[in-house]
């Protein structure tokens, strides 16, 4: 009986010592694949590719904790003195579900650092499309998702064949519940098919009265930057029936502008045209392709009233109202060198004999 004691006491302090080893052997695992993580990003930085990068990144703290995941268990293991079928099968499905989470997370990270990477080595030059790649990074995301939830549902015993065929059974059911997310969603691939815009294009949607940068198309939403700094979503599925105005793809600007000269100046006019005319005609960022207008277009009751017309190249906002600026300055200067006058507002009251015979006086 004390033979059976000593060898009991003996068996549970190999246990822990054997655990103990094991904890060790993972601690002194995790310190060393740090140690080699901090030493080999410091040499990619200079040396390798952002390939080679982007892998190591999205590679450690997945493998890290998954080391860590699988000395703890292997130590549970050798803590059990009495074993067991359960207690053996418990730390082999932990193992295996911590390895699932583990490589989708590294392939959730990678698609992400590579796409981050990737655009921003190449957004210098202009050569890439980032609403494509965008789109490919989401697709990406969700293959990852589908395949990891398939793999759960085997690892948790559930039958692939089955799941599948509830989820054509469901289908009808899910999709009545969320019709607003799978329009959003059908309104996302419409975006990436079609390609009203893509991501960095500034836009106009008259209809809700918003005007930005285009930063993101999600599966559900679509984010605008305005110009006030104010980031608006808006869902895919309004784009099917709502007017855009893509303004980055416009082709030209048309500058325009109203004088309004007084009827003592009408004599002047004629020179005036001419003057405004030579100025839009001398100016290099004037398309002269195109039709130039300057006419006295309409006879006010109180001015004189000139329309121009022209037409840039220029399409950038900050270029085009240098140029406006420049263009309404010259106008200006032009009127005055004539000695012509700007007409204001004003109402005329015409007094015949009789009305000043009328008024009292004192």
């Amino acid at each position: 009986m004390k033979i059976l004691q000593s060898m009991s006491v003996i068996l549970v302090k190999f246990c822990v010592i054997r655990a103990c080893i094991v904890l060790i052997v993972t601690g002194l695992l995790c310190f060393i694949l740090r140690v080699f993580y901090q030493k080999t990003i410091q040499r990619f930085k200079q040396r390798a590719s952002f390939f080679s990068r982007v892998l190591l990144k999205a590679l450690y703290k997945p493998l890290l904790i998954l080391i860590a995941v699988v000395g703890v268990t292997y130590a549970l293991e050798a803590l059990c003195v009495k074993w067991s079928v359960a207690s053996v099968s418990s730390c082999y499905f932990i193992r295996r579900l911590f390895f699932i989470a583990a490589l989708a997370w590294f392939l959730w990270n990678f698609v992400s650092l590579y796409r981050n990477e990737y655009l921003k080595r190449n957004i210098a030059t202009h050569k890439v499309d980032r609403t494509l790649v965008h789109a490919l990074s989401q697709i990406a995301k969700l293959a990852i998702i589908i395949i990891t939830a398939l793999s759960l549902f085997q690892l948790l015993g559930l039958s692939i064949a089955g799941v599948l065929a509830f989820g054509g059974m469901g289908g009808i059911v899910i999709g009545f519940a969320a019709k607003d997310l799978l329009a959003n969603v059908f309104g996302c691939l419409m975006l990436l098919l079609d390609r009203p815009f893509v991501i960095g294009e500034q836009i106009n949607v008259p209809a809700l009265k918003v005007e930005g940068q285009v930063k993101a198309i999600a599966w559900r939403v679509c984010e605008i930057l305005t110009s006030e700094g104010r980031p608006v979503y808006i869902p895919n599925a309004l784009f099917s029936s709502l007017v855009v105005e893509n303004l980055s793809r416009m082709q030209s600007r048309r500058f325009s502008c109203c004088i309004r000269l007084r009827y003592e100046d009408l004599a002047k006019v004629p020179a005036i045209l001419e003057g405004i005319q030579q100025i839009l005609r001398k100016n290099s960022a004037i398309d002269k392709t195109r039709t130039i207008t300057v006419n006295l277009n309409e006879l006010a009751p109180s001015s004189l009233n000139i329309v121009v017309n022209a037409y840039t190249d220029l399409v950038n906002s900050a270029d085009f109202l240098i140029l406006q600026q420049a263009l309404h300055l010259e106008i200006v200067e032009c009127i005055n060198h004539h000695s012509a006058k700007w007409a204001f507002q004003t109402n005329s009251v015409y007094l015949t004999t009789e009305d000043l015979s009328a008024i009292p006086r004192k």
